[in-house]
């Protein structure tokens, strides 16, 4: 990533990337299509149990995040010895959080699920689902943290093969364990925690053969405590802002649902469909971040500042393309998705009509945010998401649509204002902001002794 034109690096790195992001989504599709047949209660206990899942898999992605900026860095620095280190104990951090934060989901599942206010009779069903999920959890947070690691070292073709046989099993199992076994609900979950076995164990199998750039062994393993604090210093922030964009998305959700169920509904289809085209946006984000990071290692500033404007560029110009394009097609999709209510599919499609123009303003902050991620200052990327979506994004939702004619299109239009300010606040910071620096040489890990 350190070397030939910056285009070529970024796509070849980006574009497995994105495909993975997207396949990473897949996995609810394919789950919601085979559930669907089961009716409504199981379809609202699968919906009840995705906000508290994922505010959990949001808190713990910091440390994912910390490993993958750290081996960006030293890998364009060739520190093959620390590189190695530092996965290793990411592993054990990640580890270590997937059954602590698996512990704590199974013992608040049903106490949470009252708290909210979900209906007695959709509670047990939902716990029984989520008691399942976060039993997955450990494989999943391995599996994410290997898959960032690989992705920071540029071997971002396997982690995007693995996904892909990941989500196609998960396809294969859902109806023989819902239906064929007759498992219900449950037989969804414990498809993709398959599913998701299979994909650590592919990814541990890649990291711990030498067919990797990461050879992980034994020795490697041995707990660092500095290591993990400096870590944690880094993975932090990530974490808070992974999670309370996730809280916010939920708190946004609950306004739509002040105009009623068909604004809640249009809600649901806008922000399902607008996730397609954000996870390309996130995995450029992401690609971003391995570039700068190399990079930086390699002492090449000058050219990750050159990764951070080009990666803008190429967010908003494709993302504003596919945006406009999107605008004609809008009303069909909307009425395939909901062919017998007329109101929601003129609420989802005004949604589409006022967020897909500024898809490639939403791209730009994305790609700088991964600029600063690359670089370690991850305080940066979590303070402008905060202020992005708590300081613009809510409080123009709650103003656009309490306080003017607007209602609930006052909630759509909170997109394109918190984009906005998002971006000016971003192009900044890149400009002006002291964002560069390189970890290398800042108390680098300590080399495991060989036995």
């Amino acid at each position: 990533m350190t070397r030939g034109p910056l285009l070529a690096v970024v796509m070849r790195v980006a574009g497995p990337i994105v495909l993975s992001n997207l396949l990473i989504a897949g996995y609810q599709v394919v789950n919601g299509f085979w559930v669907g047949g089961l009716g409504s209660e199981a379809i609202a206990a699968v919906a009840a149990s995705g906000p508290m899942f994922y505010v959990l898999v949001s808190l713990g992605s910091g440390l994912a995040t910390a490993g993958s900026v750290l081996i960006a860095q030293y890998e364009g620095a060739q520190r093959g010895a620390a590189v190695d280190h530092i996965a290793a104990q990411t592993l054990l951090m990640v580890a270590g959080v997937a059954i602590c934060f698996a512990g704590l989901g199974l013992l608040s599942a049903e106490p949470v699920l009252r708290a909210i206010g979900i209906e007695p009779r959709l509670q047990t069903l939902t716990a029984h689902y989520l008691s399942i999920a976060y039993i997955g959890m450990v494989p999943l947070f391995g599996f994410m943290a290997i898959q960032g690691m690989l992705q920071a070292v540029g071997e971002v073709r396997f982690a995007f093969r693995v996904m892909l046989a990941s989500v196609i099993i998960n396809a294969l199992l859902d109806p023989l364990f819902i239906y064929t076994l007759g498992w219900g609900v449950a037989g969804a979950a414990i498809a993709t925690v398959t599913a998701q076995m299979l994909a650590l164990a592919l990814a541990l199998h890649r990291v711990l053969s030498g067919r990797s750039a990461l050879h992980l062994r034994a020795r490697h393993f041995r707990p660092d405590l500095p290591h993990m604090r400096r870590a944690l210093g880094i993975g932090l922030p990530a974490s808070v802002e992974q999670a309370t964009r996730t809280f916010g998305s939920l708190v946004l959700m609950s306004l739509a649902a002040q105009f009623g169920t068909q604004a809640l509904a249009a809600f649901g289809m806008g922000t399902r469909l607008m996730s397609l085209f954000f996870s390309p946006i996130m995995g450029l984000s992401v690609a971003t971040a391995a570039v700068v990071g190399q990079n930086i290692g390699a002492n090449r500033m000058d050219r990750a500042e050159a990764t951070g404007r080009l990666c803008a560029w190429l967010g908003f110009g494709l993302l504003t393309a596919l945006g406009l394009l999107l605008l004609p097609a809008a009303p069909f999709i909307m009425r395939a998705m909901s062919p017998g209510d007329p109101e929601v599919v003129r609420l989802s499609t005004q949604f589409v009509y006022v967020v897909a123009p500024f898809l490639g303003v939403m791209a730009v902050p994305q790609a700088l945010l991964g600029v600063f991620r690359g670089a370690g200052s991850t305080r940066q990327s979590m303070s402008i998401s905060l202020v992005m979506q708590w300081g613009f994004q809510l409080p123009a939702a709650w103003l656009l649509a309490f306080m003017t004619s607007a209602a609930v299109r006052g909630v759509w239009w909170s997109y394109a204002v918190a984009n906005v300010a998002a971006t000016a606040i971003a192009v900044g910071w890149f400009l002006k902001g002291p964002w560069r620096r390189t970890l290398v040489d800042e108390s680098p890990p300590r080399a495991a002794a060989p036995t």
